[in-house]
C-alpha cells in the first residue's frame, strides 16, 4: 500500500516515515523544494515536492496513494491570516484532491490547542464536549478539522487531537532541557497531557486502519496527567542536577515570550500566540475513546519517554 505523508521531514513526521516503512507500507514523502530532509535522506522514500498553498501540487502529490497522513503545518507564524493560509486554506486544498483523486483514507494529525483547556485534572478533556480554543494556531487548526469534517461523506477521515507530542528529534523541548542543563527548570503552567512520539506515530497508524465511522475525532495521550513539578522531577533525576523551580505569573508569560527573553529567540515556539496556551490551568485529555475504538494503549508514560529523549539529545550531542 502507498501512503501518503505531508511534513514528513518534521520532528513527527519522520518518525511517522520511518514506523510506516517498517511495517511494510511503500511511503511518499510530501516535501516542499525548501525543505531540511535530514531525518528521511537515507530512508529510501519516494518524494513528492508540493506545497499546501499550492493546489496544483497537491493534486499530483497524492495520485497513486491509498492513505494519506497529514502533518503538514505551521506552529509558529507572524499573524492569524499565515496559520489560516497553511493550516486552515491548505488543509482544505488537501482534503479537495484526496477526494478527487480516490483517497481511500485520510488522518489528520491535529491538536489539543483545537479543543482548547478542560475544566479541571479531574474533567479531562473529551471529544465531545464543545471545543474553545485560545490561541490563533488552535483557531486554525480547528477550522482546518472543520473542513475535513465537510468533507467526510466523499472522504473517510480521522482526526486525533495530541497534546504536546516529544521525543527524539524535538527541538521545542530541547529548550527546556538546556535550561536544566543551567540548573534551572522554569514552571509554565498547572497541569497537562502529553506523548511520546513513538506512541503518537502508532496512534496514528491504528486510527488509519481501523473500521471506525468517517468524521471519528480522538484525543490521544500517555493516559496521564502532570502537573510542572512532577516534570521537573523527573528532568532532576535524569538530568542528576539540582534544579531551581521557577514558576512563571502567567500575567508574564505573552510580554516574556514576545520579547524573547525567557527563551532566548524569536524562533522558539514559546512565542506570544504559545503563551495564550500557556497561561490556561489545565491541558488534560480523556483516551477513553480512543482505547475503545482504536485499541490504543500507550506504552511510554512521561519518565519512561523521557529518559530515551534525554539520552538521545546527549547521544547526538545536542546537551
Amino acid at each position: 500500500m502507498r501512503v501518503l505523508v505531508t511534513g514528513a521531514n518534521g520532528f513527527v513526521g519522520s518518525h511517522l516515515c520511518e514506523f510506516l516503512q517498517r511495517s511494510g507500507f511503500s511511503v511518499r514523502a510530501m516535501v516542499r523544494t525548501t525543505s531540511n530532509l535530514q531525518w528521511i535522506a537515507g530512508l529510501g522514500l519516494e518524494f513528492a515536492y508540493a506545497d499546501l498553498s499550492d493546489p496544483p501540487s497537491l493534486w499530483v502529490a497524492v495520485q497513486g496513494c491509498e492513505n494519506v497522513f497529514h502533518l503538514g503545518a505551521v506552529v509558529r507564524a507572524r499573524d492569524r491570516s499565515e496559520f489560516e493560509r497553511v493550516n486552515t486554506a491548505g488543509t482544505k486544498s488537501l482534503v479537495d484532491a484526496c477526494a478527487r483523486a480516490g483517497v481511500r483514507r485520510f488522518l489528520m494529525f491535529s491538536s489539543m490547542a483545537a479543543a482548547g483547556p478542560a475544566p479541571a485534572p479531574d474533567q479531562p478533556s473529551a471529544e465531545t464536549q464543545e471545543c474553545n480554543p485560545v490561541s490563533d494556531y488552535g483557531l486554525a487548526k480547528l477550522k482546518a478539522e472543520q473542513a475535513v469534517l465537510e468533507a467526510s461523506d466523499r472522504l473517510h477521515s480521522v482526526i486525533i487531537r495530541f497534546p504536546a507530542i516529544y521525543g527524539p528529534r524535538d527541538r521545542d523541548g530541547l529548550l527546556l532541557w538546556r535550561w536544566a542543563m543551567k540548573g534551572v527548570m522554569p514552571l509554565l503552567g498547572r497541569t497537562f497531557s502529553v506523548i511520546y512520539v513513538a506512541d503518537a506515530v502508532r496512534a496514528a497508524v491504528l486510527a488509519a486502519e481501523k473500521d471506525v465511522k468517517s468524521g471519528s475525532v480522538y484525543h490521544v495521550s500517555d493516559g496521564r496527567c502532570y502537573t510542572w513539578e512532577e516534570l521537573a522531577g523527573i528532568v532532576e533525576r535524569l538530568s542528576g542536577r539540582r534544579l531551581t523551580k521557577v514558576r512563571i505569573p502567567g500575567w508574564l508569560l505573552p510580554l516574556a515570550a514576545s520579547c524573547g527573553e525567557l527563551f532566548g529567540s524569536g524562533d522558539s515556539i514559546f512565542n506570544s500566540d504559545k503563551a495564550r496556551e500557556l497561561m490556561q490551568p489545565c491541558w488534560a485529555c480523556s483516551i477513553d475513546r480512543a482505547r475503545a475504538e482504536l485499541g490504543f494503549e500507550p506504552e511510554y508514560d512521561l519518565a519512561a519517554g523521557l529518559a530515551l529523549t534525554f539520552d538521545w539529545y546527549r547521544r547526538t550531542g545536542w546537551l
